[in-house]
């Protein structure tokens, strides 16, 4: 549940400043009979807990990337062993020394206490803002399936940051 969440609020930032305009360019199916309901004042809270989740996401991918440099990695080489990893690969396979793997595998551990950090400060903005975890994660899907939606979010968003800029 907890990576969903971490997954939902990534995806949720990314879907919030990007994908949302360019999919409400084309035009969408009829959405599904069951997408919930979302009054303006919880798309506008949605809206509030997505940015404050952006800005932890932010602040948690600078320090890993400080963690990486400060190891004597590049980011690309992190990334690098990280994906070979999974693909199942050995250090030969990836051209990268042994030396790097073991800086990896040292970043990597502190990367994953920031991790669990970021993920319970996702899910506190979340949270502070008046928002159950459950609730959040039904107006994500209900925004990614209905057009209209997503546009009165994006309205909210553009609102929010010349807020912001002023």
């Amino acid at each position: 549940m907890k990576y969903f969440v971490m997954t939902a609020c990534m995806a949720a930032v990314i879907f919030l400043f990007g994908a949302a305009s360019v999919q409400a360019q084309f035009e969408q199916p009829a959405p599904p009979q069951d997408i919930p309901e979302v009054t303006d004042e919880e798309l506008k809270t949605f809206v509030d807990a997505s940015m404050k989740a952006q800005q932890i996401q932010t602040e948690a991918q600078m320090e890993m990337i400080a963690i990486v440099e400060d190891e004597g990695l590049e980011v690309e080489t992190y990334n690098k062993i990280l994906q070979g990893l999974q693909m199942g690969q050995s250090a030969d396979e990836m051209e990268v020394s042994e030396s790097e793997v073991e800086k990896f595998e040292v970043a990597s551990t502190q990367i994953g206490e920031i991790e669990q950090s970021m993920e319970s400060h996702l899910i506190a903005a979340i949270e502070d803002q008046g928002l159950e975890l459950e609730r959040f994660q039904e107006i994500f899907m209900a925004v990614q399936s209905d057009a209209g939606l997503q546009q009165k979010m994006q309205q909210m968003i553009m609102e929010a940051q010349m807020q912001e800029q002023q």
